[in-house]
């Protein structure tokens, strides 16, 4: 007997019957069938290219350094904001007008700066406090630059610059 007519003799006896579903139905005659021969083969599963990383599973080691940056403000009306950015670039604007974080508010700081995918996992760091006197706030260390400035209304722009050398270039003469 033939798959076709043994599912249409059984659709209408049991189908209309017993009230079954249509995935029942299908369950059964792939169990009662011995025509079916995939139940017997085993599958395996497909092999996925991937590439482990700290980052996710995308292949970031592509020559070209990242550059986390990432900005920790505190103040009493703020409370703790965290700003975090991935660049390519060597500077981030962190805060932006659009934020609407007035330079008063901020009491201090903790900015960091990381180099992604590196071999070395350096984090490197900044610690400061806001001088509430002037309109703007600088600090530098070895390797970062950060400067809060306020605009007329009093809104905090922040940018924050990695000063340092990056790992694996080789230079010729000093770097500017």
């Amino acid at each position: 007997m033939s798959e076709k007519i043994f599912f249409k003799i059984f659709k209408i006896v049991f189908y209309d019957k017993y009230n079954f579903s249509l995935k029942k139905i299908i369950f059964i005659i792939i169990i009662m069938s011995d025509t079916v021969d995939s139940l017997d083969t085993k599958t395996q599963p497909i092999p996925i290219k991937y590439t482990k990383s700290s980052l996710g599973f995308g292949n970031y080691d592509d020559g070209i350094p990242r550059y986390l940056f990432e900005l920790i403000i505190n103040g009493e009306s703020i409370g703790k904001k965290y700003f975090r950015n991935i660049e390519e670039t060597k500077y981030s604007h962190l805060i932006k007008l659009n934020h609407k974080i007035a330079l008063c508010d901020i009491k201090n700081y903790k900015a960091s700066v990381s180099i992604v995918p590196s071999e070395l996992h350096s984090v490197y760091e900044l610690e400061g406090e806001i001088n509430q006197n002037e309109s703007s706030s600088s600090q530098r260390s070895e390797n970062i630059y950060i400067e809060f400035t306020k605009n007329d209304n009093g809104y905090t722009m922040c940018s924050c610059f990695y000063t340092g050398l990056d790992s694996g270039k080789i230079f010729a003469s000093p770097p500017n």
